[in-house]
């Protein structure tokens, strides 16, 4: 294991997208880059992997120093902020394995802010904030995620899945099924990443088990972007992807959620790798309607989709507005668009306007205790109802 740490550069009140009092995203950019590249030299690396945020690497070392880490944060935050310091401006430092300090230098600012103010900072790895009265521990070094162990369900069950259809809008078709993950709550406060693992490799199982029974289905899988590209748990994933029938592979279509705005340089290895021999199509889901498709290599993936959460319906209406008004970048690159959770006619229509490639939620299909079929079904129809509807007992969400 190397020693790895992410340095993020936080900014209340906008400074991140205009300039505040003469701080602007490029100035902090530029003075940090040349800092940490004079305290930083060779054999050791370091990167920016998003505004403001820079992930630090020594190969010789399996942990960094935290003192180092400390001196090097307060001279950058006096360097970009005076002596006197900010009270908008502050720095977080966070060390631990590579999955962890990826997933830390995408995290949004506001998460980066509440964590000053109180908010647990992630359960795995050493986080400090580094303000103008000095640096303070958020958390001690291999501290675990709490659990709590009300109504867990015995693993050997496995979840329970349901199955809502992929409907593409233009072409008024169900082109496949995506399994759903049936949750008991109350659950674990915390999953961990091995948790997530199961539970995809659980509902590709399902997948497989249903091909059996009816090899004409077309279906999708999901796999978490933070598990995949965890090293302890890659052998778990190939050795049950290499075990796939040959004859599965063309029914089958993967999805990888979770994935930031910019995809981690880290991730694209094991994308190439596990997943794109494998399937015969392979997209991203997000939730962030700013995804970044330039940033994705060529041919690693087909397309995008952009999962609508929360019950704010004009915050969801805003999201996918933005989310679309990237389609000529996603025609240019050839790439699938998407939309997933789609549950009111006004978003329907939003993305059938447009032609995008797929859409899903409870708008489009009732869950079902089966896979759909490949048929028609009339927009106005909408949503599909099964002939065996999943029955929801209390406490499934």
């Amino acid at each position: 294991m190397i020693g790895m740490a992410c340095i993020r550069i936080c900014i209340e009140h906008g400074a991140r997208e205009t300039s505040v009092q003469g701080v602007t995203p490029g100035k902090i950019d530029r003075t940090a880059a040349l800092y940490i590249e004079a305290r930083w030299p060779p054999p050791r690396r370091f990167g920016q992997v998003a505004p403001g945020a820079y992930v630090l690497v020594d190969p010789n070392a399996e942990r960094l120093d935290g003192e180092e880490l400390k001196q090097i944060a307060s001279e950058l935050q006096l360097r970009l902020f005076g002596t006197q310091g900010r009270d908008d401006l502050c720095m977080l430092t966070h060390e631990g394995d590579e999955t962890e300090v990826l997933k830390f230098a995408v995290l949004p600012e506001a998460e980066l802010l509440a964590m000053r103010a109180g908010a647990p900072p992630p359960p795995v790895g050493l986080t400090r904030v580094v303000t103008k009265d000095g640096v303070r521990e958020l958390a001690d070094w291999g501290s675990n995620p709490t659990m709590t162990a009300e109504t867990e369900a015995d693993p050997a069950e496995g979840p329970r899945l349901g199955w809502r259809g992929v409907y593409n809008p233009v072409a008024e078709w169900f082109e496949a099924s995506q399994p759903q993950v049936l949750r008991r709550a109350p659950e674990r406060a915390v999953l961990d990443d091995g948790d997530f693992m199961r539970s995809d490799l659980a509902m590709l199982d399902a997948n497989v088990a249903a091909l059996e029974r009816q090899p004409d289905l077309r279906l999708q899988s999901d796999f978490r972007l933070w598990s995949l590209v965890r090293v302890s748990l890659k052998e778990a994933y190939q050795a049950k992807l290499e075990a796939l029938p040959d004859g599965v592979v063309k029914q089958l279509s993967a999805q990888v959620y979770e994935v930031p705005r910019d995809l981690p340089f880290l991730a694209i290895a094991p994308l190439r790798d596990l997943l794109r021999p494998r399937f015969s199509r392979l997209e991203f889901r997000t939730e962030d309607p700013g995804f970044d498709v330039r940033s994705v290599p060529p041919n690693l993936i087909d397309g995008v989709v952009l999962q609508l959460s929360g019950k704010d319906e004009m915050q969801r209406l805003l999201n996918l507005r933005r989310f679309l008004s990237g389609r000529r970048q996603y025609l240019e690159l050839r790439l699938r668009q998407g939309v997933t959770g789609v549950a009111s006619r006004r978003e329907f229509e939003l993305c059938r306007e447009l032609k995008l490639s797929s859409v899903t939620g409870p708008f489009v299909s009732k869950l079902s205790e089966e896979p759909l079929q490949d048929q028609g079904c009339p927009r106005a129809d909408l949503p599909f109802r099964p002939a065996k509807p999943v029955i929801l007992n209390q406490g499934l969400s």
